[in-house]
């Protein structure tokens, strides 16, 4: 009696959704290798859960979600992500012979060393935010203004001004701007290993080993 109950017992475990024996052999932490100064890795839970990291300096980004295998391949997903990752605080006219683009948030790390692209009739222009989070062009219309963050490259920004008078611009970051978000992210798997792209930093061949 005692073994049927097992046996009943383990069936149940084994052939709940989430759970089977794939999912607990792939299960661990995969830390990603050979990227200096960069420490980050994803966590692959038996119940089809992930978690993910990733730290470079002071900042630390963390995404999370759900994953799946296919073949030799594991697909990573999770919440989507909202639209836009600043909000235009305020746009204003001002009486000087700038275009003045400025960035506020309480952490001063953010707000320097953002790529700033204007897009206007005369071409392309870029200039990258000072340590004060301002960067000045000369006074033109605008048609769009494109904006790409050091520490968040994985979340590019285009604004159009709608009141084409305006040339000051302050932006806030979203609050929600650390977090890394999958859509069918998509890694290799072989011999405890995962193989391909990063979440946030730019190439194809990167690789995660399963820590023991």
């Amino acid at each position: 009696m005692t073994k049927i109950l097992l046996s009943f017992f383990l069936c149940i475990i084994f052939s709940t959704p989430g759970y089977n024996q794939d999912s607990k052999g792939i299960s661990g932490i995969y830390f990603l290798r050979d990227v200096k100064d960069v420490s980050s890795a994803f966590n692959l839970k038996a119940n089809y859960s992930f978690t993910f990291f990733y730290t470079i300096g002071n900042l630390t980004r963390t995404g999370s979600g759900r994953w799946s295998l296919e073949n030799n391949s594991i697909i990573f997903s999770g919440r989507q992500q909202p639209p836009r990752p600043f909000k235009l605080f305020q746009g204003k006219k001002v009486n000087d012979n700038y275009i003045t683009i400025q960035f506020t948030d309480e952490n001063p790390d953010y707000i320097k060393d953002i790529q700033c692209i204007l897009f206007t009739a005369r071409g392309r222009q870029s200039i990258f935010t000072n340590k004060d989070g301002i960067a000045k062009f000369t006074k033109q219309e605008i048609d769009s203004i494109q904006v790409s963050s050091p520490l968040f490259p994985d979340k590019p920004y285009t604004f159009i001004p709608l009141n084409k008078i305006q040339n000051s611009f302050e932006f806030e970051f979203e609050k929600w701007i650390p977090e890394v978000f999958f859509n069918d992210f998509i890694l290799s798997y072989a011999g405890n290993t995962l193989f391909g792209k990063h979440p946030v930093i730019a190439g194809n061949s990167f690789r995660y080993v399963k820590g023991n």
